[in-house]
């Protein structure tokens, strides 16, 4: 998913989870993690995201989560939610009427505790999308399954966005190495009891093989080399699905990459209106 990457953002709820409640201590911790950084540009971005973070601390009173930078908002119970954003507007026809509000279990106003992140994601729900639902991490995850439809999902994130834009390289290669781009996908990914069955039959198959029981949030953070150029690696993108697996719905993540996604030659992916056919409403052509 495109909010799993190594961004400020969630090394900054990393080391809020750590137990940094002091802006020093969070920019502390979040430079020693960036010692490997390869330009002064990433640590001010992780500067302008914690400083963003900072001002979205603190209970809302709203039914709905705020969307104020794409990524991170509060929920309706003050609690911490990444990507817990409805459809774009501009992409729906449709209503949709389920919003799930017994989610976050394990957030909180500063986010999930480390110690939450180190269990095995397995361990977090029990049902379909229920570990996002928990985490209140990709919580439109679970509103998409609420809804049956996991075009919910996906166009609720929009990658053209300036806090999702550097994802897009990642998250393509990522699509495209796990065959989510392929056709039997994309005439799949309006269809949500089809998709739902393919995925699941790819976790208990091909996914099995990475120990989706022993997979948690911090495996993911690891596996999250945004500023690698080569990542992720085929073992690299496999164990992300696979941590999706584990988090409760694979099925998300394939919806999000079939409408947003296309192939472009032999190793490349192109984005959204780049792409043949592809139109907000609709995504992709059922045929690539």
């Amino acid at each position: 998913m495109p909010w799993r990457r190594r961004s400020g953002w969630l090394l900054t709820l990393a080391a809020l989870a750590a137990g940094c409640t002091e802006d020093s201590c969070e920019e502390d911790w979040v430079l020693d993690q960036l010692v490997d950084a390869e330009s002064e540009s990433e640590l001010l971005d992780v500067r302008l995201l914690q400083t963003q973070f900072t001002q979205h601390r603190g209970p809302v009173k709203q039914e709905e989560p705020v969307q104020s930078d794409h990524v991170m908002s509060v929920d309706h119970n003050g609690k911490v939610c990444m990507l817990c954003n409805q459809p774009l507007p501009e992409r729906i026809t449709r209503p949709y009427e389920a919003f799930r509000k017994d989610c976050g279990k394990y957030s909180s106003p500063s986010g999930p505790s480390l110690d939450i992140m180190a269990l095995p994601a397995v361990q977090l729900g029990g049902g379909a999308a229920e570990g996002f639902c928990a985490l209140n991490f990709a919580k439109s995850c679970a509103d998409a399954v609420a809804n049956q439809d996991y075009l919910y999902f996906a166009k609720g994130i929009d990658f053209n966005h300036p806090s999702m834009s550097s994802n897009v390289r990642w998250d393509g290669r990522y699509c495209r190495l796990n065959g989510f781009l392929e056709t039997q996908v994309l005439q799949l990914h309006r269809n949500f009891t089809a998709l739902q069955q393919h995925a699941d039959e790819l976790c208990r198959t091909k996914y099995a093989k990475h120990g989706i029981e022993r997979l948690s949030f911090l495996d993911m953070l690891q596996l999250s080399k945004q500023e690698d150029s080569n990542a992720p690696s085929l073992e690299e993108a496999e164990m992300m699905a696979a941590w999706n697996c584990a988090m409760g719905d694979l099925g998300c993540d394939m919806a999000m990459c079939a409408y947003s996604f296309c192939k472009q030659g032999d190793s490349h992916t192109a984005l959204y209106g780049e792409c043949p056919g592809w139109t907000p409403v609709e995504g992709m052509p059922d045929g690539g």
